[in-house]
């Protein structure tokens, strides 16, 4: 079987079907070098490359090749594209895909190794499962990037919209799993992701984890996205920028809704970037470093990448171009190759 026909099968997968079982083995350097050429070559066609830090996908449902040829149209250079796997798929025994690892296999340069979501059923039904399968991934040394785990996470918009609230999700950050993920960070020096919703009576469990762990690196998603206000008073510009000055190892990556995103169960524009930019931009010049651009595509958006990339760009296009450059590849870079990018 040509490469081409194998791509197209995979992109036909259906729900049910055996993935194939295949072997990963990557160099680090020959993986950087081919970042490094698409961010350059986006770079001189006249793109800002953007580097997704955090966005995810159904393993038995992506038509690849197309969906590369969209990374390529909307400038998306690098993508950390995170398993989740399908309920129906976890049902039947299959507790985790390294499917993510065929992505960088068949496009090196469009990829980054990265692990599996941390959400509804893997990690909500059976979580030591979930982090023993994570231990042994990130330890194989393949891994580069650990995937988004949700630990306080609200339906989503689209889930709402479909009556869905499965992913109403209550996990102290503080619990034993929590206390597990984050000494795995440490050990390894893999980053990972939480979805951890902003209110007040949250922020004390996390800064208390951060402390605790020092050396683990931790991206929380979504900036100053805020789905009930009244249960967030505390959260503003100057507390984040104390929260990234007291805790080094945490990140933040800035998948959020434009200026009308509404979050239907509350009536709120949950994007609270829109309604304060001045202070909200301040804080990113002042640790530029510390904020990662993603898209947080997802599998029932595989189709809405242009509108994502859309997005995101808008809210690049609200910084000045140094700095926007820094939250689109650069931080990325830094926080994970341990270097800045040159040019």
């Amino acid at each position: 079987m040509n490469r081409r026909t194998f791509l197209t099968s995979i992109g036909a997968l259906a729900v049910g079907a055996a993935l194939p079982a295949r072997t990963h083995a990557f160099d680090p350097q020959s993986l950087r070098q081919g970042y490094r050429r698409r961010i350059l070559g986006l770079k001189a066609a006249g793109m800002l490359p953007i580097f997704d830090i955090e966005s995810s996908y159904n393993p038995y449902r992506i038509d690849l090749p197309a969906f590369v040829q969209g990374m390529d149209a909307n400038g998306i250079a690098v993508m950390a594209l995170s398993v989740d796997m399908p309920g129906k798929e976890y049902s039947a025994g299959n507790r985790w895909s390294d499917h993510s690892l065929d992505l960088v296999r068949d496009y090196p340069d469009h990829f980054l190794p990265t692990g599996n979501g941390g959400n509804h059923p893997a990690w909500t039904r059976n979580p030591d499962q979930f982090l023993d399968d994570n231990e042994a991934a990130m330890l194989s040394g393949r891994y580069l990037l650990m995937g988004e785990f949700e630990f306080r996470h609200y339906p989503s918009p689209r889930q709402i919209e479909r009556g869905e609230t499965h992913r109403d999700v209550a996990i102290p950050i503080d619990g034993p799993h929590g206390h597990r993920l984050f000494a795995l960070a440490e050990r390894t020096g893999v980053p990972f992701q939480i979805h951890y919703e902003i209110e007040d009576g949250l922020l004390a469990p996390l800064e208390n984890m951060l402390q605790r762990y020092p050396a683990a690196k931790v991206i929380w998603c979504h900036f100053a996205q805020i789905r009930y206000a009244a249960r967030a008073p505390s959260y503003g510009p100057a507390y984040l920028r104390q929260l990234l000055e007291r805790h080094p190892n945490l990140y933040v990556d800035t998948a959020f809704g434009g200026a009308n995103s509404l979050y239907q169960a509350s009536g709120e524009r949950h994007a609270r970037y829109w309604a304060d930019r001045d202070g909200w931009r301040d804080v990113i010049a002042a640790h530029p470093y510390r904020f990662l651009a993603a898209l947080d595509i997802g599998g029932d958006r595989m189709d809405r990448l242009t509108a994502w990339a859309g997005n995101l760009r808008d809210f690049l296009g609200d910084l000045p171009l140094p700095l926007a450059e820094v939250v689109a590849y650069k931080a990325a870079w830094r926080l994970l190759f341990g270097e800045e990018f040159a040019i």
